[in-house]
Parts: structure tokens; C-alpha cells; sequence
């Protein structure tokens, strides 16, 4: 069966780049094609794709409107956003996200160092992932959800969450339940590009009762502070006295074609602090993280899983749970609650 594809953008230019990378990419098919917002908006409702691919700033109807306008018809369209590599983009991408957005491709603007051949890899990777991930959700496997870990006493020194595809709408919402009060540092490794890390930072920083930043070289650890990785590099730990610092990795190469990437960072924590960490694995396209949190796991550390119902995406996290990393699966609403009641007053022995 194929995979249908909208495109909706203005630029007939960007509409058969966009086609014409789609083309490449098997059981691919292109379902329509619309100029604007209005008619995309449209065309969704009459075709029924699997995925429209939006750009933002378009007249009649731009994309934050559709986004609003789908929403209100009940449209369950999947969308991925053409966003602006520049401040004004990153913001209005973040607004895109919390509306309904999936994901989001970064498109050259300006001196930005995006090349085209950029544009065009990136749309190949996420369109491919996100069929490879949607099929392999549907593969029916079992999980139980709810918590498990028995009372008692495990010390951690380190919060961390990993994130992909529908981490920064998934991510407001367990921020929101955290308090200036959490007794951990929080690592936040999520999938972006350079410039919309920043955004997202100052974004979950509004939500949360903790301080939010996007991570800084040399900043040093703090309970009831949250970093979040930069995008496009990776993000690292050294011992600093008794503590423990950030240090940026602009260097090293991408892992599991990402940078950041949730296993290159978690791999790194666990050499500094072996089992005391409390990790989670959220929605996503892949198997980022999984290699470190089975590590993470085999060491006596928590590992939990948001559940295939809240995920945009369930595949970061399906990869987990099919691992034997994860000790529990839990519904969205109840992840931050559940990651300040571990952190203050239970364990990892499992039941």
C-alpha cells in the first residue's frame, strides 16, 4: 500500500524539490499538491493523505492558520513543517508544534549554511522513518502500562529524557508537572537543528516550575535545573570537583545520524555516573537511546517509557520496551509525576 504525501507551499520551485525528493523514496506517492493554505487545507479533507508536507508563510491561508483550521474540523492529517532556518522561524515552529505539527524540516533562508542537498536529505530521512515507524507501531506488540517499581531506597544524581518526532509537544506537558523543587539535574536530549533548541528551551522554561536552558559549555550541574542539548552538537559531561559540568562536542560526528543524540549523551552520563540515573524515552522515529538505556538498565538504573497511545510516534520508545531496557510504560499525563515521585522517594528494584 502506498504512502500518500500532500505538499503545500507557494513556491512552485520548493513544491517540485519536495516532489521530486518524495519520487525517490519507495511506495512513496504523491497524493496533491496546493499553493496555499485554503486549498491545502482543502485538498486535505477531500484526499485523505497520510502526511502533508506544510510550508509556513503562505497568502490566502498561511500554515499556522491551517494548522488552527484543521484542529477545528477534527482533521487528523500527520504534518511536517518547511521551517526557516532563523530566530522568527524557530519561533513560529514551536507555535506550529504546540497546533498539531508532528515535525519539522529546516529549509535554506538566507546565509544559514543549509544547502539544498540538505533540505533534500533531511526530507528523505524523516518521510522514510516516519512510514518505517507508522508500520512498525501497527505491528501489534503488547506492553503494560502503569507503574511497577517496589518501595525503597536508590540514589539518583541525574534526570534524563530523550526525544524525537513529537518530543516538543510531549515535552510541555511533562515539564509542566515538574517543580522548582525536583531534587535532580534534567538532561533534555531532543532531536533539532541549530536555532530551535533555543526557542524550545525558553518555551519549556515558561510551562515549568524548574529553570530551563539550553546547555552551555561549562555550565555546571544544579537540582531543579533542566539542560537542553543544542542542536547540531552533541552534548557531554566531565567531572568538575565534587560536581559534574556540561561540555559542548561540536567534533564528533553524528550518531545514529543524529546530533544530538541520545545515545552519544547517555553513554557519557553512565561513565561518569554508572547507575544512578533516571532515564526516559519518549516519542520518536528510531532507535536513538536504545543501546543506552539497555546499558543504563543492566546497571541497576530506571528506565521509563511513554506509552504507544500518547506517542506521536511510537518507535524510539517501542525499540526500548522490545529491548528489555525499560521497567515501566506510562501514559503522558503521568510521566513528570511519576519521574519527581522516583526522584524523591523510590527505587529501582523491580517487582
Amino acid at each position: 500500500m502506498s504512502f500518500r504525501v500532500l505538499i503545500v507551499d507557494d513556491s512552485m520551485l520548493v513544491r517540485q524539490i519536495v516532489g521530486d525528493v518524495l519520487r525517490r523514496i519507495p511506495d512513496v506517492e504523491i497524493a496533491g499538491e496546493a499553493r496555499n493554505g485554503k486549498v491545502g487545507l482543502e485538498m486535505m479533507q477531500e484526499l485523505k493523505p497520510d502526511l502533508a508536507i506544510l510550508d509556513i508563510e503562505m497568502p490566502v491561508m498561511d500554515g499556522l492558520t491551517l494548522l488552527e483550521e484543521k484542529r477545528k474540523i477534527g482533521n487528523k492529517t500527520p504534518v511536517m513543517m518547511l521551517s526557516s532556518l532563523t530566530q522568527a522561524g524557530a519561533d513560529v515552529t514551536m507555535k506550529a508544534l504546540e497546533s498539531g505539527a508532528m515535525e519539522f524540516v529546516p529549509k535554506p533562508a538566507g546565509d544559514t549554511g543549509i544547502r539544498l542537498q540538505d533540505l533534500e536529505t533531511q526530507i528523505e530521512m524523516k518521510v522514510a522513518g516516519l512510514i518505517h515507524s507508522l508500520r512498525d507501531g501497527r505491528s501489534g506488540h503488547k506492553q503494560s502500562v502503569g507503574p511497577k517499581l517496589k518501595a525503597g531506597h536508590h540514589q539518583f544524581r541525574l534526570a534524563f529524557i530523550g526525544a524525537s518526532t513529537g518530543g516538543p509537544q510531549s515535552l510541555q506537558t511533562v515539564f509542566s508537572e515538574l517543580s522548582a523543587s525536583f531534587p535532580l539535574p534534567l538532561v533534555v536530549v531532543q532531536h533539532m537543528p541549530p536555532i530551535f533548541t533555543a526557542a524550545f528551551a525558553q518555551r519549556l522554561d515558561r510551562v515549568s516550575g524548574m529553570q530551563v536552558f539550553e546547555a552551555e559549555d561549562g555550565m555546571v550541574l544544579q537540582p531543579g535545573q533542566a539542560y537542553v542539548a543544542p542542536g547540531g552538537k552533541h552534548l557531554d559531561f566531565k567531572r568538575k570537583g565534587a560536581g559534574i559540568s556540561l561540555h559542548i562536542d561540536a567534533d564528533s560526528p553524528a550518531h545514529n545520524a543524529h546530533k544530538p543524540s541520545v545515545d552519544f549523551s547517555l553513554h557519557r552520563a553512565i561513565e561518569l555516573l554508572d547507575g544512578e540515573i533516571l532515564a526516559v524515552i519518549m516519542t520518536g522515529m528510531g532507535k536513538d537511546g536504545v543501546e543506552a538505556l539497555s546499558r543504563l538498565h543492566d546497571r541497576g538504573g530506571v528506565v521509563l517509557a511513554q506509552d504507544e497511545q500518547s506517542s506521536i510516534v511510537f518507535g524510539m520508545n517501542r525499540r526500548a520496551i522490545e529491548a528489555g531496557a525499560v521497567d515501566e510504560v506510562l501514559e503522558l499525563e503521568k510521566l513528570g509525576g511519576r519521574m519527581s515521585e522516583l526522584a524523591g522517594r523510590l527505587e529501582g528494584q523491580r517487582a
